[in-house]
């Protein structure tokens, strides 16, 4: 079955219902992260929230936001630019994933470097448990000490704990100007120095990623530039004030130049909007996509020895980005077949296994997600987090095997 509920009530009754039936039921949003995560042990109906939508209540002088879960980040970033605000974070495809499918698989984004993931920013929450109980977390404004902060808890719990139905957000101001910047060298270790001593300077870019393999060649096409061979791609976007974001591109392009950088280029709003565009789309047509999470420094050594084991071993050539500020690592690669698929996912996990980082298959061929856990090893988390399933949960309702440890 597909229910479509677009009011609290309806929603509410409909997980009432699912619940007393014995079955078990599949949140919905824009579908941009479905993919993500364990294949559901049962799926008997299917909770289509794009129609969930409502009033959103954004106070600008309090620079928050309350929206319903169907609301789709492009169109409630839309609203706030009217008023110069913007949400802090940033997903892949706005225009179509929603404020409730993000929130649940905490979707990752380019900004993560300078003002950290959805979790960080998430003040209040409207859940519906799996028996259709309305419950509530935080609240609608910044300063709130009551309680728990419960809506934490189901921020990249993946649907499993209860439906989003409403979140509370802080905002920031949008930067009155924004630049990006490309780089490009013949090795990594000036890449990573260049791209950390940015990192770690006077200003933090607003996003700052490192990219190897065929997608850095990939970048710097996009964005109007000429590369040769393999290079490392630093791709930065810096943002302020005219004055400061002067001042940023002169630092930014007196470093890639003094370190003898292959080529580097100011790009223009088009020119820009290309090159970041060519990431996403990379990402979303890679067949293999695993992200791992570390220390910035530790996730930079991970892509350099993940690249040559899958080089050596399956002859192919992997795509890496690493997010230098927040201390992510996604590896991408295009595979012939489920039997390349297997392989070349195994070497990657066993390799970022190696740098004690955890990470997430987020693509890969069906055989394998059914083979296997998708999230890295919790270790003796597992038990709680089966406890905490249990008990907000303990029918099994909702995306059922789906997290980690396939709860």
């Amino acid at each position: 079955m597909i229910e479509r509920p677009t009011t609290l009530d309806e929603l509410s009754s409909t997980l009432s219902a699912v619940h007393g039936a014995g079955h078990s039921a599949i949140p919905w949003g824009g579908g941009t992260r479905i993919d993500v995560g364990n294949v559901p042990t049962s799926y008997d109906t299917a909770i289509d929230l794009s129609g969930f939508t409502g009033e959103i209540e954004h106070e600008s002088g309090d620079m928050t936001v309350v929206a319903n879960a169907g609301v789709t980040i492009g169109a409630l970033n839309a609203l706030l630019a009217k008023e110069g605000q913007r949400l802090p974070f940033e997903v892949r495809n706005p225009a179509q994933a929603t404020v409730g499918g993000s929130v649940a698989s905490n979707a990752p984004g380019h900004r993560q470097s300078s003002t950290g993931g959805i979790r960080d920013w998430i003040i209040g929450m409207h859940i519906v448990l799996a028996d259709g109980t309305v419950t509530k977390s935080g609240g609608r404004v910044v300063k709130n000490v009551q309680g728990y902060e419960l809506h934490r808890l189901h921020t990249g719990a993946y649907g499993t704990l209860g439906v989003i139905s409403q979140a509370a957000f802080k905002l920031l101001p949008l930067p009155p100007e924004q630049q990006t910047v490309i780089a490009w060298f013949d090795d990594r270790e000036t890449a990573q120095e260049v791209g950390m001593s940015f990192v770690n300077g006077l200003f933090l870019p607003e996003a700052i990623s490192l990219l190897s393999g065929p997608i850095a060649n990939a970048t710097i096409t996009a964005a109007g530039e000429l590369s040769s061979g393999d290079s490392w791609a630093l791709l930065i976007r810096l943002g302020g004030g005219v004055r400061s974001i002067e001042r940023q591109v002169n630092e930014v392009v007196g470093a890639t130049g003094a370190s003898g950088a292959a080529g580097y280029a100011v790009l223009n709003d088009q020119s820009a909007t290309a090159a970041w565009a060519s990431l996403d789309s990379t990402e979303s047509e890679s067949s293999v996509s695993i992200r791992m999470t570390s220390r910035p420094l530790i996730t930079l050594s991970a892509s350099d020895a993940v690249r040559q084991k899958i080089s050596s071993d399956h002859g192919i050539d992997v795509s890496t980005i690493c997010d230098l500020g927040f201390g992510a690592l996604t590896v991408l690669g295009m595979v012939e077949d489920d039997t390349q698929s297997s392989a070349v996912t195994s070497s990657i996990t066993d390799v970022v296994a190696d740098y004690s980082g955890s990470y997430v298959i987020e693509k890969c061929a069906l055989d394998v997600k059914l083979s296997r856990d998708v999230f890295s090893d919790v270790g003796n988390s597992i038990d709680l987090m089966r406890r905490i399933k249990n008990q907000y949960d303990p029918t099994n309702t909702l995306n059922p095997g789906r997290f980690a440890g396939k709860i």
